[in-house]
């Protein structure tokens, strides 16, 4: 799996994927991170540190989940698959 190409798929448009939650069950999402799918009041405000930043992206991807309308994330090591959707870009 290129975690790369999944962040990617994030930013242009919705994904749907599946992970294994922390319980051990499956999950299936829609996400994305794209700007423009992001209702304005969700879209994040804070700044992490390039340090904070680095050792988060190292181990999670995070995203707005499409039906729960709220940020998520997931370890990069429970990812099971994924697939784009739909692209904006």
């Amino acid at each position: 799996m290129d975690i790369y190409d999944l962040r990617k798929a994030l930013r242009e448009g919705i994904v749907i994927f599946q992970f294994q939650k922390i319980d051990g069950t499956l999950r299936q999402a829609r996400g994305t991170t794209c700007p423009d799918l992001v209702p304005s009041d969700d879209v994040p405000k804070g700044v992490r540190s390039a340090l904070q930043q680095a050792a988060y992206r190292a181990k999670t991807v995070a995203f707005y989940d499409i039906d729960r309308k709220a940020w998520r994330s997931m370890r990069i090591d429970a990812i099971w698959s994924y697939e784009r959707v739909r692209r904006l870009s």
